[in-house]
């Protein structure tokens, strides 16, 4: 969730001029993403993006993103550039959030749900690629996402727990209110459904790999002709299990996937073109879309915002996983089968 900026165009300018030696004549807001995103035009004309961090960010965290665009940038791989500040750091701190410039990338962004399969095939490509080149990473600066976090009874009980916890406010809601309960009382039965089920809990054995931590198509500047330009935002890279990254950005991209819906066929494209660049096993195949429905069932985004804040774009957000999970929990058994027919 966007966190509200103490930023005014004169601080923005003064900082900048601070920091970077920048004069500053335009600023615009761009909205998307959970940071405060701002395009500055210099006084030569240069272009510039600067983004505020959450405050959970620290600048050890831009350090690592740092790291990470700069080697796949050797790599060949197009990612953004920071420019450096006066100092010679990469980054200053403004009211206890850490601020960084980078060069303005020009092009396109596209939304969810936007991809046809030219883009997704697109999109699977790359997200091999970074995996397979981050296997050569050389700083031990990533967090590593434990498996239990998608496989244990005490990640669903935990979850039970903090759906019910939000019934009493949305029974305060009388606009969404009602709407918001059936879809927590809904996924609290999926959460048992699937605790039940147990078969979430055989998927020890799942590849953990380094990787972009948040891939999907909002990360993509696109140009004229619809091709990726720049793959930006590693500030969430780690090492967690790489089905999880590629069933959710195949689920972000692909236009067939509005309402909740996944097109298989779409889905299995999408992981044969990443295997061309990254290696997967057939447990891997076979459990992904259980870590995916984990995932995704366990998380209250979206709704615990909006109960809090009013963020209506945040209840939409949060409506749309819900319908991703009521797929899911009917079609995961069937979705293993196709991935498992997969040479791998």
């Amino acid at each position: 969730m966007i966190e509200k900026t103490k930023f005014t165009e004169d601080k923005i300018k003064e900082e900048v001029k601070k920091h970077y030696g920048l004069e500053i004549k335009d600023i615009e807001i761009i909205n998307g993403g959970s940071a405060n995103i701002y395009k500055l035009i210099s006084n030569d004309n240069n272009k510039y993006i600067l983004k505020e961090f959450q405050s959970k960010f620290s600048g050890k965290t831009i350090l690592k993103e740092i790291n990470i665009i700069n080697f796949l940038r050797n790599k060949g791989l197009s990612v953004p550039e920071y420019v450096m500040c006066l100092d010679g750091k990469q980054y200053f701190e403004y009211n206890d959030k850490t601020v960084i410039i980078q060069k303005f990338i020009e092009g396109e962004t596209k939304k969810n749900y936007s991809g046809d399969k030219k883009q997704l095939l697109e999109s699977a490509k790359y997200l091999g690629i970074i995996v397979n080149y981050l296997e050569e990473y050389p700083y031990d600066d990533m967090f590593t996402c434990s498996i239990e976090k998608y496989t244990s009874d005490e990640i669903i009980d935990k979850s039970i727990i903090k759906h019910e916890n939000l019934i009493p406010l949305a029974k305060e809601d009388i606009i969404h209110g009602k709407e918001i309960i059936k879809d927590l009382n809904d996924k609290i039965e999926m959460l048992k459904q699937i605790k039940k089920d147990g078969t979430y809990k055989k998927a020890t054995n799942v590849t953990i790999k380094k990787t972009h931590g948040d891939y999907n198509v909002l990360q993509f500047i696109y140009d004229t002709n619809g091709k990726i330009k720049s793959i930006i935002d590693f500030v969430s890279a780690g090492e967690m299990p790489i089905v999880w990254e590629i069933a959710r950005s195949y689920n972000y991209i692909d236009k067939d996937c509005k309402n909740g819906n996944f097109n298989i066929d779409n889905l299995v494209m999408y992981v044969k073109e990443y295997l061309k660049y990254s290696k997967l096993t057939k447990e891997d195949l076979k459990y992904l879309p259980y870590i995916y429905l984990v995932q995704v069932l366990s998380s209250t985004y979206g709704y615990k915002e909006y109960l809090k804040n009013g963020n209506i774009d945040l209840l939409h957000f949060g409506q749309e996983r819900t319908n991703i999970c009521r797929y899911l929990i009917k079609n995961a058994k069937k979705i293993s089968e196709k991935l498992l027919e997969i040479e791998c």
